[in-house]
């Protein structure tokens, strides 16, 4: 009885010595280490919850395609988003001091550039989205062939617009909104802003400056190009990148011959040629201090996966085709990717982009490039 008393001693001591004891312990910790972090990533991704309503803020420029974009997307992943408009100078504002905007659409890059210059947003965070375009609008008795020279008929048109001591031309604040800067410079190239300044009228934002158009308070008004093509009984200067001439809501007035153009007073516009302005960069910027998930873009993945299942979904708002995208699509792909993180994929997917053509709009990849 003894000798195996002292034989389990001799055993216990070899084979409890530090070296094994210190290995036991690590082999331990190693272990349940993995166990933890196993049982964190599965409640991680159990847990993980998906915002179901984001808030958007937009440039009023933009604000008609975007709420019909808008509408896509919640069609598709089921996240409704709730859409602010103001000027891009009034939401940069809001933003600076704590609006709870998830998204915000501005109408120039300089704003959105500055949030994260100010360390309000992630660097990764900014995207230009579009390339917009200005126009001016003015009143006409009948439709006009407006075949000259775009640069010229401009300054003829303010010219005459001018003469006339109670006329007024309405532009959005240059310090506000980027379409009044556009229009500032554009009447500076021409040589033109002092001969203007005492017919100005100003609205905060390209929306009630095209208010003031449609309401009689101004003769002519510098808006976005977007916009322009929105009135009814409009006609289009030839010599833009737009082939349309006669435009009411969609309808082209020179096929439809029930419309009698020479009955109704007509708007005409003059596309503002690019090289009188700086470009228009429209940026984005998802509004959070961490980088947000931007790529890959899941839209374009899943388009891309079910192949000839794409479907053209139109929105009937003006008949604008918005793009062609997924029949469905699989939330449980975006595990881990906000709803703004989301919205932005979709509005830069490529067929969304490529609709921006029917709002007036050029995609983000054309931004620096001539026509």
């Amino acid at each position: 009885m003894d000798a195996q008393k002292v034989m389990v001693a001799l055993f216990a001591r070899r084979f409890f010595n530090k070296r094994n004891v210190l290995s036991l312990v690590c082999l331990s910790v190693t272990f349940l280490f993995s166990i933890a972090s196993h049982a964190d990533e599965q409640s991680a991704s159990s847990s993980y919850q998906r915002d179901e309503k984001i808030n958007v803020a937009v440039a009023a420029n933009f604000a008609k395609p975007l709420k019909s974009i808008a509408q896509q997307f919640t069609q598709l992943t089921g996240i409704d988003v709730a859409v602010t408009v103001s000027s891009s100078g009034t939401l940069y504002a809001q933003i600076q001091h704590g609006a709870g905007f998830d998204v915000f659409l501005s109408a120039d890059r300089t704003r959105p550039q500055a949030l994260v210059d100010n360390n309000v947003v992630h660097k990764n965070n900014l995207v230009d989205y579009a390339q917009g375009k200005l126009a001016f609008i003015y009143a006409s008795e009948l439709p006009e062939h407006l075949n000259t020279q775009l640069t010229a008929r401009l300054t003829e048109q303010l010219t005459q617009l001018t003469k006339i001591p109670n006329n007024k031309i309405a532009i959005a604040n240059p310090k506000l909104a980027p379409y009044g800067e556009a229009a500032k410079q554009t009447l500076q190239s021409l040589s033109l802003w002092q001969r203007i300044v005492p017919h100005k009228v100003m609205g905060k934002n390209v929306l009630q400056t095209l208010q003031f158009y449609t309401t009689g308070s101004a003769q002519g008004a510098f808006v976005a190009y977007s916009l322009a093509l929105e009135l009814p009984n409009a006609n289009l200067a030839s010599g833009g990148n737009d082939k349309r001439t006669n435009i009411n809501n969609g309808v082209d007035k020179s096929v439809d011959k029930s419309i009698d153009s020479s009955a109704m007073a007509t708007t005409a516009i003059i596309p503002v040629p690019q090289s009188l302005h700086k470009t228009i960069i429209q940026s984005l910027v998802v509004n959070q201090k961490h980088a947000a998930t931007l790529s890959p873009n899941l839209f374009d993945v899943q388009a891309e996966a079910q192949g000839d299942l794409v479907e053209q979904r139109g929105v009937q708002t003006s008949g604008h085709v918005i793009a062609q995208v997924p029949i469905s699509f699989n939330l449980s792909d975006a595990k881990g990717v906000s709803s703004a993180s989301l919205f932005v994929q979709f509005l830069m997917s490529k067929n969304v982009q490529q609709s921006l053509t029917e709002w007036g709009y050029q995609p983000a990849s054309t931004a620096g490039t001539t026509e």
